[in-house]
C-alpha cells in the first residue's frame, strides 16, 4: 500500500513537471495598437519598429523569463474607433 502511494505521487510530480515544461516553452505574446498608417503614422511606425527591436533583443539574450517574446502589431490606421475595435 505504502508503495502505491508513493508510485502515485511520483507519477503525479512527472506529470506536472511535464505540464510546467510544456508551459514555460510557450511563447510570451503581446500585443499592440499603433498608427503605423494613416495621419498620425508618423508616431506609430517608430513605435512599430521599437516593439520590433525590442522584441529581437529580447529573444536574443534568452527571451523573456525564459520565453520567447512575440509581438503582434495591429495598425488602427489613425481610426479610433478601428483602435477600440482592435482591443
Amino acid at each position: 500500500m505504502g508503495k502505491q502511494i508513493g508510485v502515485s505521487w511520483l507519477a503525479l510530480l512527472a506529470l506536472v513537471w511535464l505540464q510546467a515544461s510544456a508551459h514555460a516553452a510557450e511563447p510570451i505574446r503581446i500585443g499592440a495598437i499603433f498608427s503605423v498608417t494613416g495621419p498620425a503614422s508618423f508616431l506609430g511606425e517608430p513605435e512599430r519598429n521599437t516593439a520590433k527591436m525590442l522584441e529581437e533583443d529580447f529573444n536574443k539574450a534568452g527571451g523573456l523569463l525564459g520565453r520567447k517574446v512575440e509581438v503582434t502589431v495591429y495598425d488602427d490606421e489613425s481610426d479610433a474607433t478601428k483602435a477600440v475595435t482592435a482591443v
